[in-house]
């Protein structure tokens, strides 16, 4: 199971649900802090949680412009990828085709990018 700090999960034992507040190490293996909604901290195996909800990461300008950025790449890959097969008297279909292909190459580099980049899952 992957979980992150932030986290909402329910503890199978009472149905509670908490925040994953952080790892705790004890004699016995590892156990996760989970924040409670009245405040208090309780530590629990991970094999007895289910996650409820992830965490999202909220957006930040720096990353909307560079996601901007990409599509406005990715477009003109596009476009100047279909004018170069146009000029060599290719078809509509292999034209079409070389401008999807060159969009898709520049989003996958993107999304490539970004999960590297992105936050981390723990396994426990």
């Amino acid at each position: 199971m992957q979980i992150s700090i932030g986290d909402v999960v329910r503890d199978r034992a009472d149905q509670a649900l908490g925040t994953v507040a952080g790892v705790a190490s004890r004699s016995d293996g590892n156990v996760l802090v989970v924040q409670l909604s009245g405040g208090g901290l309780r530590n629990v195996a991970p094999y007895d949680l289910e996650v409820v909800a992830r965490r999202a990461a909220p957006m930040t300008a720096c990353r909307s412009i560079a996601i901007s950025a990409a599509v406005l790449i990715a477009i003109m890959a596009a476009f100047l990828g279909a004018q170069a097969e146009r000029t060599l008297g290719a078809g509509w279909l292999l034209t079409l085709m070389v401008s999807l292909g060159s969009s898709t190459t520049v989003i996958a580099a993107f999304q490539m990018l970004l999960r590297m980049t992105g936050p981390r899952r723990i396994r426990l």
